[in-house]
């Protein structure tokens, strides 16, 4: 049967000092994980007109016009510029 190696401590033992901690240990100290999170815009958008429908009295047809504007915008020669703008005002919102 193999020998299992032994686990690294997590936390350096009382009175030893940094320096003599293992490489391992000391390299993953310093490393930063990042998590990013993904919410599509139209998720987003959905959301405001739900809650604009809710509680700021958003009518039924005023939806629907502003679905069948976007459908109309996205269908012209427009589109990539206006996608590029939304794309540019989302970057500066979250600082990427």
């Amino acid at each position: 049967m193999p020998e299992v190696p032994e686990p690294l401590p997590l936390a350096a033992p009382e009175g030893m000092e940094a320096a003599q901690e293992p490489l391992i240990i000391a390299a993953l100290r310093e490393e930063v994980i990042k998590v990013t999170v993904s919410i599509p815009l139209v998720v987003v958008l959905g959301a405001l007109v739900w809650l604009a429908w809710r509680y700021m009295g958003l009518r039924t047809w005023q939806a629907v016009l502003c679905m069948l504007l976007g459908f109309l915008l996205a269908a012209t020669s427009s589109a990539p510029t206006i996608r590029h703008a939304v794309t540019q005002i989302v970057r500066a919102l979250t600082g990427h």
